[in-house]
């Protein structure tokens, strides 16, 4: 029930909340929870319901900073974009906290997750003269604290 529960409001924020979209979305809400047992761990992660509210609270803030800073990248009279990959080392080996930290690399200003090898992700970045290490390292923080778990030290 609780894996329904997850996939529903994660379905429900995919839609904006639209009404209309369930109909299409009951099905592949139920379908998704039967595939996840069926292919996964029965076992869901555990959250931290204090780990959910700091994430979501930068999920927030990241979504609406990310899309201002793209916006005036793009949008001005000129454009202020020099792109380029740059690897990151990942901080973080348990296999939901990382795709939940791949597919939210996104949400940074300027910075979308191309590939993930190994413990290192290939970032694609508007600008590769900033650096994203500050803003990804608190991603990874929000996202291990979701998930009760400690950020690996490693060299990076």
């Amino acid at each position: 029930m609780a894996r329904m529960a997850i996939l529903a409001g994660l379905w429900w924020l995919m839609v904006q909340g639209r009404a209309d979209a369930w109909l299409v979305g009951v099905p592949a809400v139920a379908l998704a929870a039967l595939a996840s047992v069926h292919l996964g761990s029965p076992a869901l992660p555990r959250i931290s319901l204090t780990g959910l509210f700091a994430f979501l609270a930068l999920f927030l803030r990241e979504s609406i900073r990310g899309g201002i800073d793209v916006a005036f990248r793009t949008l001005g009279t000129r454009l202020r974009i020099e792109p380029g990959f740059r690897r990151y080392r990942l901080h973080i080996s348990d296999p939901s906290a990382r795709v939940l930290l791949i597919n939210c690399i996104g949400l940074l200003p300027g910075t979308l997750a191309a590939d993930l090898d190994g413990d290192h992700a290939e970032l694609h970045l508007l600008d590769s003269s900033d650096s994203p290490d500050p803003q990804l390292l608190q991603l990874e923080q929000a996202v291990a604290q979701l998930f009760s778990l400690r950020l690996e030290a490693g060299d990076d």
